[in-house]
């Protein structure tokens, strides 16, 4: 008897391309995750809370039901969230996926393409985020503040490179009818038609504890856990449809999942504030690289695609945990 695949959540997901054009020539760092989101909650801050919020947002004088900021880049977890498994901070509503060229010198006129996820109820904060980018421009990108310009905002179908413009320069508004939204309960019986064996490809680096230690090798059923507990995280605190699905013997199924050709391998990516009255640097660390899984049961498979899309591990915010799954060719 074969196996089901997973039943996923049913989480809404938006999945943007934002391009900026740079009016100066720029230097920026190889991996631009940090400077994105560093600089995207830098520019929503001062665009639209009040002078006090700025840098200790827990100390806002005013009283407001709903704020931007806070529900983008500083959420909190309901109390008594015990079964959410020790999280310590709540996972953001988005991910990025900045590029991965490495790429550090731009001149005037060049292009910056990031993509940026939206999950569930997140998804109605798009307008703060074009209003972010907007003023992350005018702010300025990088450790030299470059000014560069939002173009467009195109909104993306799942697993597709062309969508429809939501946004171009110059307009006043939004276009927010007849977004291609997608469900990751979808991906349910895409994982179905999928060959058991596949290429699993860490495009950005992976940072997962298991036994209270970041993994340095690749390590399927402790990836799978780190997946079904991100996902029940974002669905509790963003879905509207509870997800009462037990994962643990997908978890279990994991182990008979068989690697090779294992070329994933620890790199260090440095993290720095852009920001010269709060200029921090630190590493954030994980596996990046590629393996063949043989061998992978349907629920897995699921697992793998969701993740995927939402990311896994920590640090995901900034690009972290972006995984592809790919067929064994």
């Amino acid at each position: 008897m074969v196996e089901p695949a997973l039943t996923l959540p049913a989480l809404q997901v938006l999945r943007i391309r934002v391009t900026m054009r740079l009016a100066a020539p720029a230097r920026l760092p190889p991996f631009k995750g940090a400077l994105l989101r560093g600089g995207l909650g830098y520019a929503l801050q001062r665009a639209s809370c009040p002078q006090q919020c700025w840098g200790q947002s827990h100390r806002c004088p005013t009283e407001v039901a709903r704020c931007a900021y806070r529900e983008l880049f500083e959420p909190t977890l309901p109390p008594g969230g015990t079964f959410l498994h020790d999280l310590r901070d709540a996972p953001r509503p988005f991910v990025l996926e900045p590029p991965l060229d490495q790429r550090r010198f731009y001149a005037a006129g060049d292009l910056l393409e990031t993509t940026m996820l939206l999950f569930g109820r997140g998804i109605e904060l798009l307008p703060f985020v074009a209003l972010a980018f907007v003023n992350f421009g005018r702010a300025g990108l990088g450790r030299y503040q470059t000014a560069a310009r939002l173009e467009r905002i195109e909104a993306l179908p799942y697993g597709q490179s062309l969508g429809v413009t939501i946004y171009r320069d110059g307009d006043s508004d939004l276009t927010l009818t007849d977004m291609p939204l997608f469900n990751l309960s979808e991906l349910t019986p895409i994982s179905e038609r999928m060959a058991p064996d596949l290429r699993l490809a860490l495009r950005a680096p992976l940072r997962i504890k298991t036994r209270g230690e970041l993994m340095q090798s690749l390590e399927i059923p402790a990836l799978v856990q780190a997946i079904c507990w991100r996902l029940q995280a974002l669905n509790y605190l963003y879905g509207d449809v509870p997800w009462e699905v037990d994962y643990r013997p997908a978890v279990v199924a994991a182990q008979q999942v068989i690697v090779e050709h294992d070329t994933t391998h620890w790199v260090d990516w440095e993290r720095s504030s852009t920001r010269p009255a709060n200029r921090q640097t630190m590493k954030l660390g994980g596996l990046i690289g590629a393996a063949t899984l043989r061998n992978v049961p349907p629920m897995v498979r699921s697992l793998l695609l969701a993740a995927s899309v939402v990311h896994a591990g920590k640090s995901c915010v900034f690009g972290h945990g972006w995984l592809q799954v790919l067929p064994n060719t």
